[in-house]
């Protein structure tokens, strides 16, 4: 697996970081409410389980891992791997507020191209997300970067 350089990178109160082990309880808090979310709009309730539960099963922990926190609040994590964006989960209450995408902007030039991910059809906030940082459909469910 490659390296990644820890970078910070602070806009007012944001701070962009790589993941600490510190950080597992609030990465915890931020996967199990944005995952329960994700999963109501892509009517997939049934897949849900609590971080705790599916971490093995997920291999979240085997992927690069960046985080934002404001107030050393986690807030939003991305994770990735080599050309493969694998998770952006944001809490509600800091979805919209430009969080996600300054977390996306500092990951992105660290990914392999073509890039890719994958995106309930039905999750239309992810979507504008992903194509305002130059993600195209592929598929209903695939979008890729070049």
């Amino acid at each position: 697996m490659f390296q990644i350089e820890i970078r910070l990178v602070m806009s007012e109160e944001v701070i962009i970081r790589k993941y600490k082990n510190i950080d597992y309880v609030q990465l915890c808090q931020v996967h199990d409410q944005a995952r329960m979310q994700e999963l109501i709009v892509g009517n997939a309730v049934d897949l849900y389980a609590l971080l705790e539960v599916a971490v093995y099963k997920e291999k979240l922990f085997s992927e690069t891992i960046y985080v934002a926190a404001l107030d050393s609040q986690v807030v939003v994590f991305v994770a990735f791997r080599k050309n493969e964006l694998g998770y952006i989960y944001v809490l509600n209450e800091f979805q919209g507020r430009g969080v996600g995408g300054k977390l996306l902007d500092t990951v992105i030039p660290y990914l392999e191209r073509p890039a890719f991910l994958e995106v309930f059809p039905t999750n239309i906030k992810a979507k504008r997300l992903y194509r305002s940082r130059g993600f195209v459909e592929e598929t209903k469910e695939k979008m890729i970067l070049h």
